[in-house]
């Protein structure tokens, strides 16, 4: 009888540690969806609270502000860039102008 013992203590013993592991696992499945749920939760506040901000700082008129003026100042940094070119190309056609008189 002692050595049926010997036979079955083991394989109640794998039994024992196949129940845990089903429970543990259980457990573990439990919390990690209710921390998923709270993980996404706070992602969904944060996503919104992101929202708001960037549609009040657009809105703003010192954001309508700095835009006008970006916006004009590309057009000055055109318009120069554009002048420049134009003299430079005019006196270029000078300084060929001259050196012909001249030579």
């Amino acid at each position: 009888m002692l050595s049926d013992y010997a036979l079955y203590a083991p394989i109640g013993a794998g039994q024992l540690v196949v129940e845990k592991t089903r429970e543990a696992s259980k457990k573990a499945w439990t919390v990690a969806q209710k921390r998923r749920k709270g993980v996404l939760k706070t992602y969904e506040d944060l996503a919104k609270r992101g929202e708001k901000l960037v549609t009040s700082v657009r809105r703003s008129t010192y954001t309508r502000r700095a835009i006008d003026q970006a916006k004009s100042a590309q057009s000055q940094v055109k318009a120069a860039a554009t002048g420049v070119r134009k003299t430079a190309g005019a006196t270029s056609q000078a300084a060929k102008s001259a050196a012909k008189k001249v030579g």
